[in-house]
């Protein structure tokens, strides 16, 4: 990989398809400061870390080689989605779900598959309804992994408290977005 020119979301498909073993690393790079620091923040350390993002980034690689794969959004965003659903399932198993600090996520889980492709792909569209600025500090701090003092300081909010208050606003509208599109049941998936 060493002088090879770094691959966006498509080339990155296509070279994973045709079985290039260096862009599952470009893919595994590329996620894992953001994987890393989710992990951290919540009850876990750097070999989880690795673990869960090993354990996305082999789910995705699958997806691809079986041509299941629609993105929808950043291939970011569906790796991230994928670890934070492993993550959460696995403080489940070892009990700590008292111990994670995931409270940014709100009431949008809905069951133990509340990130299943499905439901994912119903928040990513629904998401496309917000203005640029929802959208983007929703996507930066659920997807990206950013703390809210970076998040204020790349949208230029005076302090982290303002883009708190701001992602709360642009999750709640989200969040009518697909309750007024979705019944409880579609999200559930009974």
């Amino acid at each position: 990989m060493l002088g090879r020119k770094k691959l966006n979301d498509e080339q990155l498909i296509v070279a994973i398809r045709n079985g290039d073993k260096d862009a599952v690393v470009q893919l595994y790079k590329d996620n894992m400061m953001a994987i890393r620091n989710y992990i951290l923040k919540n009850s876990g350390n750097s070999d989880d870390a690795e673990d869960i993002l090993q354990e996305a980034c082999v789910a995705v690689w699958e997806k691809i080689k079986k041509g299941e794969l629609e993105l929808k959004a950043k291939l970011s965003t569906f790796v991230f989605a994928i670890s934070r659903n492993l993550w959460l399932k696995r403080l489940h198993k070892m009990g700590k779900n008292s111990q994670l600090d995931d409270s940014h996520t709100e009431n949008l889980s809905v069951g133990d598959d509340a990130f299943a492709t499905e439901n994912r792909q119903i928040v990513v569209q629904m998401m496309d309804k917000l203005g640029a600025n929802c959208k983007e500090l929703l996507l930066m701090f659920y997807f990206e992994g950013f703390d809210m003092n970076t998040i204020a300081q790349k949208l230029q909010y005076s302090n982290a408290d303002t883009a708190k208050a701001k992602k709360h606003q642009c999750f709640k509208q989200l969040q009518g977005f697909v309750l007024s599109s979705y019944n409880k049941n579609d999200l559930i998936g009974n």
